[in-house]
């Protein structure tokens, strides 16, 4: 007993053990920044299968990214895979939504089968570009405000409320989605979780694909109402929750988190174990204390006891003020070149800012630092996700998978170059929409027939013959990492973004329970983001502050620190979001936090913020109080 508890416990400090060890009521754990949260939930799963003897299929953990749930999953395989034990089932929300909505997809008439999720670009380039025509409006931002204003209503759940469907500001909009979604069989990804929700609390006939007794949910401040109320569903049929996270680092307002859901956690259920975890082991202490300063300008914010470690060093925290932006640039980039002449590892520091719209922030930084041949890397999300090459691989292993995905074969009809544009797919559509039948059959009924009547089935011919062709010869390769390597070879040329693909596709491979092409899938589907929270080696990482959230660096610039973008516009609540962004951004350095500001942003950055055309800012309210030292830089 003794040997299981260490290899349980290990390095754990008391409050960690005290929450590994906990069980027989819900718990809510309040782990501030560099606490150790990740390493007491895994030990906490590892407790609860080699102490108290829980099943691991009994055992569910939920975290808010990808990147973190495999991080958890390689923690806690390290330990009982050489035990010969079973890994619990540890996923974002989104993939846990989609698992059960496909186990129960016989039961589920709400959604087009096969279940099928529309990623990023296919919402942006098809979705939304096709309902822009349907609808004949001349913008298509209009088509996103009201699919935003649509994932909004399933976020709140003002969906369920009586007559949603007449107070939509375009029901017209309504029908016509539900056109498109009935002929290429697509479900937003925003829907998900939402369907989880109405099944569960609504469907008799709904069941989980396992009796989960034990659920963990990681950075639960992060979850908005509709995913409470997922949570809730969970509980009532019989799970211990155990929730642990932050509401000073609850950021996410943009899709309605609120940190009332963990303020009131011990309000909502019976019962509760509040537990606390008390040492910071990241920040050092002027760090650690100039942040807290941020938090505690929250009334509403739970107390804390957290304190640095007691071998922490003191830090630097200073806040620098500058003439413009150029000024800002070049001095920051003197700044780091002396950081990496005195032995900091360049991809140790990061730059953030709190937005960079069309890199207009960021680029007086990079051109400052490559003039003193400074590698930099600036984040960006959809560099990959436009890469037609890319396009091509994920439609070909979509196809690999259901050879009648429709969304992967109009992807295909878009971006390979085979002079059939726009009036060809109308005209499919338009076929499909007269027989009743999806864009898929339709196009292999134009390509069968060759349809005289329609002015481009030759072509269309042509084209379905090419890519079936293509689909048998991959089928033919029994290994899915090898088809996955060949197809990624066939359509992408040699370069960085080729090896990014393939080191992609590896990861989720080396991450799945069953390794094959459907589950491969089903990954892509779910991620919001390409990669998440990915950095470069050996370079200056330049991130939003929402980016850099769950990463650690030992020098950080928080660069325009200005009350024009901290908070900006945003008032009540949303201004709280930003005050707990700025938090956030602070105690993601180790050893030295420099924050800039300028006194004016002359040339193109006058029109950034919220006070667009004016050149003169101010140091965010934020920090005005602080006893941090300011420096006006000459």
């Amino acid at each position: 007993m003794e040997n299981i508890k260490l290899t349980i416990h290990g390095d754990a400090t008391g409050d960690q053990i005290e929450a590994i060890d906990h069980i027989g009521s819900h718990a809510r754990l309040l782990a501030g920044p560099g606490t150790g949260k990740t390493k007491t939930l895994t030990r906490r799963v590892l407790s609860l299968i080699l102490q108290y003897n829980v099943e691991p299929e009994k055992i569910l953990l939920l975290t808010f990214t990808r990147l973190a749930a495999a991080q958890l999953k390689s923690e806690i395989k390290k330990v009982l895979e050489p035990l010969n034990k079973a890994i619990p089932h540890i996923s974002t929300l989104h993939s846990f939504a989609l698992r059960q909505i496909l186990y129960n997809s016989n039961r589920i008439d709400a959604l087009p089968r096969p279940i099928r999720i529309a990623d990023d670009w296919e919402e942006r380039n098809i979705i939304q570009e096709d309902l822009k025509k349907i609808l004949n409006l001349k913008k298509v931002s209009e088509i996103q405000n009201l699919i935003n204003q649509l994932s909004t209503d399933w976020e709140t759940l003002r969906i369920d409320e009586i007559g949603w469907e007449q107070q939509f500001p375009n029901p017209a909009f309504l029908g016509a989605w539900r056109s498109h979604k009935e002929q290429y069989g697509e479900t937003l990804r925003a829907e998900l979780v939402y369907q989880l929700k109405k099944q569960s609390d609504q469907n008799r006939e709904f069941q989980l694909d396992k009796e989960y007794k034990h659920i963990l949910i990681d950075e639960y401040q992060d979850l908005n109402a509709c995913d409470l109320a997922v949570v809730n569903e969970l509980s009532k049929r019989g799970a211990e929750l155990f929730v642990a996270g932050d509401d000073d680092q609850s950021i996410y307002g943009f899709r309605f988190a609120n940190p009332v859901g963990i303020r009131n956690f011990d309000q909502f259920y019976k019962n509760v174990k509040k537990l606390t975890l008390e040492i910071c082991f990241r920040c050092d202490k002027k760090i650690l204390l100039s942040a807290e300063f941020v938090a505690r300008l929250d009334p509403s914010r739970l107390p804390k006891p957290t304190r640095p470690r007691d071998q922490a060093e003191d830090g630097e925290v200073l806040i620098v003020g500058f003439r413009d932006q150029i000024h800002e640039a070049e001095s920051i980039a003197m700044k780091i070149k002396s950081l990496i002449n005195t032995g900091t590892n360049p991809d140790q520091i990061t730059i953030l800012l709190r937005n960079n719209r069309k890199g207009a922030l960021s680029k007086p930084i990079i051109d400052a630092l490559k003039k003193r041949s400074i590698d930099v890397s600036l984040a960006t999300d959809s560099e990959l996700d436009n890469n037609y090459g890319y396009r091509a691989v994920l439609s070909t292993v979509r196809l690999l998978v259901d050879q009648n995905d429709s969304l992967a074969w109009r992807t295909l009809l878009q971006i390979i170059k085979n002079n059939l544009g726009d009036e060809c797919i109308k005209q499919i559509w338009n076929y499909a929409q007269k027989n009743g039948i999806r864009f898929s059959e339709a196009l292999n009924k134009i390509a069968e027939n060759q349809n005289e009547s329609l002015k481009f089935g030759p072509k269309i011919s042509n084209f379905v013959s090419e890519i079936n062709k293509i689909v048998e010869e991959f089928k033919a390769i029994e290994n899915p990492r090898e088809t996955v390597e060949k197809i990624v070879d066939k359509f992408m040329s040699n370069g960085e973004i080729k090896e990014q693909v393939k080191k992609y596709f590896a990861e989720i491979f080396d991450n799945q329970e069953k390794i094959d092409l459907e589950n491969l899938i089903k990954t892509v589907s779910i991620s919001s983001e390409f990669i998440e929270q990915e950095t470069k080696e050996n370079a200056i990482n330049i991130l939003t502050m929402h980016q850099a959230k769950g990463l650690t660096f030992d020098v950080c610039f928080i660069v325009g620190a200005e009350d024009e973008f901290i908070p900006g516009r945003n008032t009540g609540d949303k201004e709280g979001d930003e005050r707990r962004l700025l938090y956030v951004s602070m105690t993601r350095a180790r050893h030295k936090l420099f924050i800039s500001y300028c006194n004016k942003r002359i040339g193109q950055q006058r029109h950034s913020g919220s006070n667009t055309g004016n050149e003169r800012r101010t140091l965010t309210r934020f920090l005005r109080d602080s006893k941090i030292p300011i420096k006006q830089a000459k």
